[in-house]
């Protein structure tokens, strides 16, 4: 009864040293399957490079294309070839560049002051509304 009662430290122990002896020959077959592998994940880190490249490519050409629409240039995807690649301020390179090709940019549009200003009465009659119209007040 004394021998029933009393866990059995020893073949718990051996059972977890061979779990643990199986787990580790399991992983060191995983390691040794994986180095085949490894041309493959350089492959792919080298693609991957490839198209960080790309994409960084692309979002200046983004930035240029925006940069030159808000400045007002007519064609600014030709203004967009003249950039040079290394240039790190696109404003100042696009307000230089405004300056030097003014005809590729609108030209602001002047006010005369001869547009209507509406008055801040709401509660006017028609009649009110036209004589208002009329006098450009």
């Amino acid at each position: 009864m004394k021998n029933a009662e009393k866990p059995d430290v020893k073949n718990d122990r051996t059972k977890y040293l061979e779990n643990a002896a199986k787990t580790i020959f399991k992983s060191g077959q995983e390691n040794l399957s994986d180095a085949g592998k490894s041309n493959t994940t350089e492959d792919e880190i080298v693609k991957l490079k490839d198209e960080i490249l790309k994409l960084k490519k692309e979002n200046f050409n983004i930035k240029t294309l925006a940069a030159l629409e808000k400045s007002g240039c007519l064609k600014p995807e030709l203004a967009a070839k003249a950039i040079p690649d290394d240039c790190e301020n696109i404003q100042e390179w696009v307000e230089g560049f405004k300056a030097e090709n003014d005809i590729l940019f609108k030209k602001p549009l002047q006010n005369h002051g001869s547009s209507f200003k509406p008055t801040q009465g709401t509660n006017l009659s028609p009649v009110e509304i036209m004589n208002n119209f009329i006098r450009g007040i």
